[in-house]
């Protein structure tokens, strides 16, 4: 395990306590008491600001990110489907948070990508560990999106359908 403290990286063995710095406080309630501050060099002071960089990595992501697009697009159609369906709410509102899981879980691996792409541009064994992990989070919630969404879909435009799909 490593730690930083300033500019300096302290490793730390397992069961090794000698290379820990004192000022590293590892009880339970540890982590509460740093205070991130001191280890950040530009600090959002109010929500307007909070807001305007959320927007700018929005605008970022709809213009840049391909698969951010898709989901956009894909949301949009089941959108309309479910409303000429007339689906009940609570399975529109499952849908929607399927959705809404699977543009999380996409933001994620795209920032997780992008700090990688920062910290090495060579091919390296644990950035490849990096990005295939955080898209495989991206492939579970597109499976689940999916599922849901036929769970709650299929069974209605079936109904809808069977007139034209019965056999004359």
């Amino acid at each position: 395990m490593a730690y930083r403290v300033g500019n300096k990286c302290i490793v730390r063995r397992i069961n090794d306590k000698k290379d820990v710095p004192p000022e590293l406080d590892e009880s339970v309630i540890g982590t509460m008491r740093i205070n991130p501050r001191s280890y950040k060099k530009i600090w959002n002071h109010d929500m307007v600001d909070r807001t305007k960089y959320a927007l700018a990595g929005l605008l970022y992501l709809l213009l840049r990110e391909r698969s951010i697009g898709n989901i956009a697009k894909t949301a949009a159609l089941v959108l309309a489907l479910s409303l000429w369906l007339r689906i009940d709410l609570v399975h529109g509102v499952l849908i929607f948070l399927s959705f809404a899981l699977l543009w999380t879980v996409e933001t994620l691996n795209s920032a997780i990508e992008a700090v990688v792409d920062l910290v090495t541009q060579e091919i390296h064994p644990m950035a490849k560990v990096a990005k295939d992990v955080a898209a495989s989070a991206t492939l579970v919630a597109t499976i689940t999106a999916s599922i849901t969404t036929l769970i709650f879909i299929a069974p209605p435009l079936y109904e809808k359908l069977k007139p034209f799909l019965a056999s004359p």
